[in-house]
């Protein structure tokens, strides 16, 4: 007991030597210096209630002179503190109510320690607070309602932590608020109706399930259960943006999870949050609807419905009864299904979104043989972690059109220019688009096409497996879209709203045809074959104002 008394004296005669050390420095002398008085005293404070075993907080010392802006973790602007990270610096101890005196603090980032006691109520006075990051510590007591009233508070989580009592109305209604997580503590009682533009993510100890607005956030436990530890057994296929896995979860539903690439771990947890909530408030029939998500420190998941019926890709493939499983009026279903979508994504979502690799390989269908796209999103969230995305082409080769292969830019018609190609695979049933030897030799699947059409002769083209039972005119229809949404120019291929018309039979596909099949194609070899640089990247706009519309509820 001796000990123990001494030691606590001890260290409170450490703490009053830095504070008295402080106000010597902070002589008139000293003052004259280009940082605030009370702002060193704050950190010296802060420092002071924190427990710091390795010594990373050691030279926020004002004993040994110099700048305290040139402090480790501590970022000034004109000689006020503006920025403290804190981050994974293993400090315990609790938050000193002095924090106040950084009177311009505008983010604060003291996550992923183990750093308990309230949250002091005085942070609600720091209105120049943009960021609070205070999750995965050990902060008990509840959440400060004077939180709710900072004006230019942006970024607020406090996950993971123990925070008991009710969550504060004032944040439900806080006028700046974008990201709000509060998941992982034991809050209670009646939630608030927060606003539709605040991305939030709650906790209740009821139990477990958490969510970013209506989708689930997964733990990785969770996820790797289901998948019975990511077994190879579980594999149902693997593309370009990662490896997806069927999954179990404990309430016996079937789920597909997608395990995304390595670099997209370079994106941070805000912006990966922000791009997962907008996919996930893209809800149409003929889109793979998100429902949940699992983030960790090496592990980016997205969990969606399982899809009973496999890919296009494999349907195409298959025989029931000696009859191909696809027949030509299923098939006609799945390219006005998936026009239909791409529609949606395009014209029914702000900004839009650019899938940037239609292929019969991203297209799923549903019990019922219902196609519905998959990946959609995906390829700006790859693009996000990965620094060369002025220059990379996202898709794959030899289906990108010719404008994003040059120049790696891309626009609602690179998805139009995709579309293209599905409806050659759909009524060839190819499972690739190169020609075999000795079967046409004077260019590509669409100049043999485009050869057929011009003679009549497109019997030869369609898939084997169907026969003779299809309709002729349909099939020549088929295959004139398809050359209609494979244009050279983006300018001259339609545009998804009318591909959806021409598929329903309200427009007139031939008369378009005759109208464009002779529209001059630049010569490959000419000087005037390279596209300048256009900005058909509608990505510039920023995710998080999606607001999206006519939606026709979850599947």
């Amino acid at each position: 007991m001796a000990v123990s008394t001494a030691r606590t004296a001890a260290a409170a005669a450490a703490v009053m030597g830095l504070v008295v050390a402080a106000a010597a420095l902070l002589s008139p002398a000293a003052a004259a210096a280009d940082w605030d008085d009370d702002e060193v005293r704050a950190l010296v404070a802060i420092r002071a209630a924190l427990v710091d075993p390795n010594r990373v907080l050691r030279d926020w010392d004002v004993t040994a002179g110099g700048d305290p802006c040139a402090w480790p973790m501590v970022t000034c602007n004109q000689g006020h503190v503006y920025k403290l990270s804190l981050r994974h610096q293993n400090l315990s101890g609790t938050l000193s109510p002095a924090i106040e005196k950084l009177t311009l603090l505008q983010n604060l980032f003291l996550c992923n320690n183990t750093i308990s006691g309230p949250i002091p109520d005085v942070i609600g006075r720091m209105e120049f607070l943009e960021s609070l990051d205070l999750s995965n510590n050990q902060f008990t007591g509840s959440i400060p309602s004077t939180l709710g009233g900072l004006t230019n508070l942006q970024y607020l989580k406090l996950n993971n932590n123990s925070l008991s009592g009710p969550i504060p109305d004032s944040l439900a209604t806080a006028p700046m608020i974008l990201n709000l997580d509060l998941s992982f503590n034991n809050l209670s009682g009646t939630w608030p109706i927060f606003h539709e533009r605040i991305n939030v993510l709650l906790g209740v100890e009821h139990g477990p399930e958490v969510r970013l607005g209506h989708l689930k956030h997964f733990k990785f436990k969770e996820i790797n259960k289901a998948t019975n530890n990511f077994s190879q057994r579980n594999v149902l296929g693997e593309g370009g943006y990662g490896i997806v896995y069927k999954g179990c979860l404990p309430d016996g539903s079937i789920v597909a999870v997608k395990r995304l690439k390595n670099h997209v771990l370079d994106v941070g947890d805000d912006q990966f949050h922000a791009e997962v909530g907008v996919i996930g408030l893209v809800v149409h029939r003929n889109l793979l609807h998100l429902t949940g998500f699992c983030t960790t420190n090496d592990e980016r998941l997205l969990v969606y419905p399982y899809m009973p019926s496999g890919t296009v890709a494999s349907k195409l493939q298959e025989h029931v009864n000696g009859k191909p499983a696809l027949d030509w009026s299923r098939r006609k279903s799945i390219a006005l299904s998936v026009a239909r979508g791409l529609l949606y994504l395009h014209e029914h979502c702000d900004p839009k979104i650019i899938h940037r690799d239609i292929k019969a390989s991203n297209i799923l269908l549903d019990e019922h043989l219902e196609a519905v796209i998959a990946d959609f999103g995906l390829a700006k969230l790859i693009d996000l972690g990965v620094s060369h995305v002025i220059t990379e082409a996202r898709g794959t080769l030899g289906r990108m059109p010719p404008e994003s292969f040059m120049t790696g830019h891309s626009s609602d018609k690179t998805d139009v220019f995709g579309f293209g190609f599905l409806l050659i695979e759909l009524v060839t049933g190819r499972e690739t688009l190169e020609l075999h030897e000795n079967e046409y030799e004077h260019g590509g699947i669409l100049d043999w096409a485009r050869e057929l059409l011009e003679q009549n002769q497109l019997s030869s083209f369609v898939d084997m497996k169907i026969r003779n039972n299809y309709d002729c005119v349909e099939l020549e229809e088929m295959v004139q879209i398809a050359l209609l949404c494979t244009m050279y120019k983006p300018e001259h291929r339609p545009k998804m709203s009318e591909v959806v018309r021409m598929l329903e039979g309200g427009d007139g596909v031939a008369e378009k045809w005759e109208a464009m099949k002779d529209v001059e194609e630049p010569d490959p070899d000419s000087p005037g074959y390279l596209f300048p640089v256009l900005d058909y990247d509608a990505d510039q706009s920023s995710s998080i104002a999606l607001q999206a519309i006519e939606l026709s509820g979850p599947r």
